[in-house]
């Protein structure tokens, strides 16, 4: 499965925007909701090269199969690319003879496992898959902040510390909340547009929360650090994805 990892990486930084690089600079965020200009400066991206694409390296992370199972650690690893609007992530058990890939890429998304690297456990491809990993990128936007100069994207203020999103990429239409909290720090990004599955090719769409516990500094900038993922459904809360980020890498070119 790294290899299948490796390979959609690569594919996605040979079609990443070639050119000189901008700045982030107060005229590239003029148009930019207030939130969004503030965290960019708290965070010391101004007057930095405009990230189009990112390595996403995990320290630790945790997946929950479902509400009832136990925590499984994972080593985890990550690329995402801003034009073309593109993810893909790399997962293997540690205690478990099981990897993972999801990709999403031009409209189509896609979770694969693989047991001891040969038998398949884990395939779908279902066009509520691609929408739900469109918003897991959408979720994860200010990890690689050039994804909020996208023309494919579209911010309305709801107030002075939330912004409503529209993310549409290849005929997908996905809308997200981002909060912010009094220091001007994202807490959380919401959507009620990603689709849970109930196994058997039944979905339903379920209200979803990305959150950011704490963030970490890297050199002159700071990114979220401890995140988490939780699905609240009906019956409560259930928490299937926490991990710590220990550093990104932009602007990769092999």
């Amino acid at each position: 499965m790294k290899r299948v990892y490796l390979k959609d990486r690569a594919e996605l930084i040979r079609r990443t925007r070639k050119g000189a690089t901008k700045l982030i600079t107060d005229e590239l965020v003029s148009g930019l909701p207030e939130p969004f200009k503030k965290y960019l400066r708290i965070c010391g991206y101004l007057n930095t090269p405009l990230p189009l694409n990112g390595d996403v390296y995990w320290s630790e992370s945790f997946l929950k199969l479902s509400p009832d199972r136990e925590w499984g650690e994972l080593k985890t690893i990550q690329f995402n690319s801003v034009d073309p609007i593109g993810r893909v992530a790399y997962m293997k058990f540690l205690k478990m003879p099981v990897a993972g890939r999801d990709i999403y890429r031009d409209g189509y998304g896609e979770m694969k496992g693989r047991l001891l690297g040969l038998f398949r456990v884990i395939f779908d491809n279902s066009r509520e898959t691609a929408q739900s990993a469109l918003l897991t990128t959408f979720c994860e936007f200010l990890l690689v902040p050039g994804y909020l100069f996208s023309d494919n994207v579209s911010w309305s203020m709801t107030d002075n510390r939330t912004v409503l999103g529209s993310l549409t990429d290849n005929g997908i239409r996905a809308t997200a909340i981002f909060r912010f909290g009094e220091d001007g720090l994202l807490t959380s990004v919401e959507t009620s547009d990603r689709y849970y599955t109930e196994g058997k090719g039944e979905y339903k769409k379920v209200k979803f929360s990305a959150v950011v516990e704490s963030y970490k500094r890297q050199g002159e900038i700071m990114f979220p650090e401890k995140m988490k993922a939780v699905w609240h459904l009906p019956g409560g809360d259930y928490e299937y994805f926490k991990g710590t980020i220990s550093r990104i890498e932009y602007n990769v070119t092999d």
